[in-house]
């Protein structure tokens, strides 16, 4: 298993990601194409720290974006794991919250 340095909340920015999860039956994670595009600095340690896109053709064609079992995924950025997927918006399936692993680790 590969690990990752941690970012600092600080250090994720909008733009190009990578979200590391499961959906084939084999239990093999992979990294799919993401893009986060809000971040909120407020609210402590709430679960809502940023906005991710999943942008992967493959993700979207096999589940539409994010789909229950998710929450939990990691999110990467540059080679570090900046954060977790916890759950979709309502409104759009392709859209998704995630916690700074800062705060998952505080």
């Amino acid at each position: 298993m590969r690990t990752y340095p941690v970012a600092t909340a600080q250090q994720v920015e909008n733009g190009d990601c990578q979200v590391l999860t499961t959906v084939d039956g084999d239990n093999t994670p992979r990294l799919y194409k993401a893009k986060i595009i809000h971040i909120s600095y407020r609210g402590g340690s709430g679960e809502k720290n940023m906005i991710v896109r999943i942008t992967d053709p493959v993700l979207l064609a096999k589940t539409g974006g994010i789909v229950q079992g998710m929450s939990g995924s990691p999110i990467l950025q540059d080679g570090k794991l900046v954060g977790a997927v916890t759950h979709v918006t309502l409104a759009d399936p392709t859209k998704g919250y995630g916690i700074f692993m800062e705060n998952m680790a505080a």
